[in-house]
């Protein structure tokens, strides 16, 4: 049980680094959970908010959609997808609801990125 949504927590999406950086969006959440719903099984969450520290020690994008916005909210979530399968039923899932996703493989590690910025691109689908 969640206290963002029936099945996600504000421990699953905040900042690894111990900063205290926990607030997302909740359309972000809401699009999340209607994945979570259809797909019919739990949704692992690998990197959800970051801060501008943690996120410049994983030499991640600086213009990420998982720093928080002007309103301090994140706007990302990766969720961990290790077999092909998976990454086929999620992304298919996720683009009834999402505009924006990433595909991970290889040597970044298996995940989907998932977000709701609308300060960036829509309507693409890339993969790291």
């Amino acid at each position: 049980m969640g206290d963002l949504s029936k099945n996600f927590s504000r421990l699953e999406i905040m900042c690894p680094c111990s900063c205290g950086a926990n607030r997302i969006s909740p359309l972000l959440i809401e699009k999340l959970q209607m994945v979570r719903n259809i797909l019919g099984r739990p949704i692992i969450i690998t990197s959800g908010v970051r801060c501008e520290f943690y996120n410049t020690s994983i030499k991640a994008s600086m213009n990420s959609s998982h720093i928080p916005d002007s309103y301090g909210l994140g706007q990302a979530v990766d969720i961990s997808c290790t077999t092909s399968k998976y990454r086929y039923e999620l992304v298919q899932v996720a683009q009834k609801f999402f505009n924006r996703i990433g595909i991970s493989g290889g040597s970044y590690g298996g995940f989907v990125h998932l977000d709701v910025d609308r300060s960036k691109v829509q309507e693409v689908l890339w993969t790291y």
